[in-house]
């Protein structure tokens, strides 16, 4: 909550309240001092009058659709009802301009309602920012009737959409996705080379004939078999390392920096995904969640699900993965692995690649 004084009226009645009291006191009688009480009461009864408007205040905000995209438009609907007796006048609605745009609402819009009133807003709305945060109108604006003082107060039911970030190239800008590709890693356990490697097996029915190794047929006096090699395969695992900002701190620096963040974990994901390398992607989503982006499928789940909001259960589950950041390979296998630090303020150090 947030109260504002009118400088100027707030003057004009100190010195009202100040005659009055002269006034009362020189000369009495009940017509002075009904005035005098008149004007004691002003802030106390507009304060009450605004607490009760506030109490019966009813907000319910929603958009078309349950996530968006960053940048999409949709449909946002605010449904407002006054459900007490008391009438609501120019009440001020005041939106979160700094992370979306509203297009038919703008932000100090004065709203009036009758007793028992309703009213229904719709706009066009889109957000800046990919990930989990509160959108719409954050709070609303009461004034006294003399002018006197304005009272802030958060609505009633906040509304936080579900951004999904952008898919780009930031990633395959940062990372030289090409060579870790290419480098020799992991044998893949169900592909295997086109060209037979060194291990053999007796021939068994199907085996190509040219498999047959017959010089060590002949050597042994038995028929076996090349068998082909696993095929390289690089796995790579992306540890996202979440700030732990409390909610109540999350400014538009922050939004900035959880946006760019996603951003670049997806596209990472994306551009792997697409060279069909798997990716396992290490987050905290309350506990620490472990997914293996290998397909269009996996991609998906993991793009849906990341923007529903990175955080952490207590503070041991983010010590741990904190521990698992410096261990950098943990008891993960020995992977490349892309260690994504949200917090970092050094460029060079918001991602490292560790072979």
């Amino acid at each position: 909550m947030k109260i504002f004084l009118h400088k100027r009226e707030i003057l004009v009645f100190i010195v009202l309240l100040i005659l009055s009291i002269v006034f009362s006191s020189f000369y009495g009688g009940p017509v002075t001092f009904a005035w005098l009480y008149a004007l004691l009461l002003i802030l106390p009864l507009s304060a009450l009058y605004i607490a009760l408007n506030y109490f019966f205040l009813s907000v319910y905000q929603e958009i078309e659709v349950h996530k968006v995209s960053k940048g999409e438009n949709h449909r946002y609907r605010a449904f407002i009802e006054n459900t007490g007796i008391l009438p609501i006048h120019k009440m001020k609605l005041l939106t979160l301009d700094d992370r979306c745009d509203m297009y038919e609402i703008p932000s100090g819009e004065k709203l009036s309602l009758g007793s028992r009133g309703k009213k229904e807003l719709t706009s066009g709305i889109s957000c800046r920012y990919a990930g989990a945060y509160n959108v719409g109108i954050e709070k609303v604006s009461f004034t006294d009737p003399f002018n006197l003082f304005s009272v802030e107060l958060s609505v009633p039911y906040s509304f936080r959409a579900i951004v999904r970030p952008r898919i780009t190239d930031i990633a395959e800008k940062a990372l030289d996705i090409e060579n870790l590709i290419n480098n020799s890693g992991l044998k893949s356990v169900d592909q295997h080379e086109d060209i037979p490697g060194s291990d053999m097996r007796k021939y068994q029915r199907g085996d190509l004939l040219s498999s047959i190794n017959w010089k060590v047929s002949a050597r042994l006096g038995d028929t076996v078999v090349r068998l082909p090699d696993p095929m390289e395969k690089r796995t790579v695992t992306i540890l996202m390392e979440v700030s732990d900002t409390p909610e109540s701190l999350w400014d538009i620096e922050f939004l900035k920096r959880r946006d760019f963040f996603l951003e670049f974990v997806v596209s990472a994901a994306w551009h792997f995904g697409q060279q069909s390398v798997p990716v396992k992607i290490i987050y905290p989503a309350g506990e620490i969640k472990e997914q293996t982006v290998d397909s269009y499928v996996s991609f998906m789940e993991f793009y849906n699900v990341v923007s529903d909001g990175l955080s952490y259960s207590s503070e041991v589950v983010h010590n741990k993965l904190l521990s698992l950041a410096k261990e950098k390979r943990g008891s993960y296998g020995a992977d490349t692995w892309i260690l994504v630090r949200e917090e970092s303020r050094d460029q060079s150090d918001f991602c490292t690649v560790i072979d």
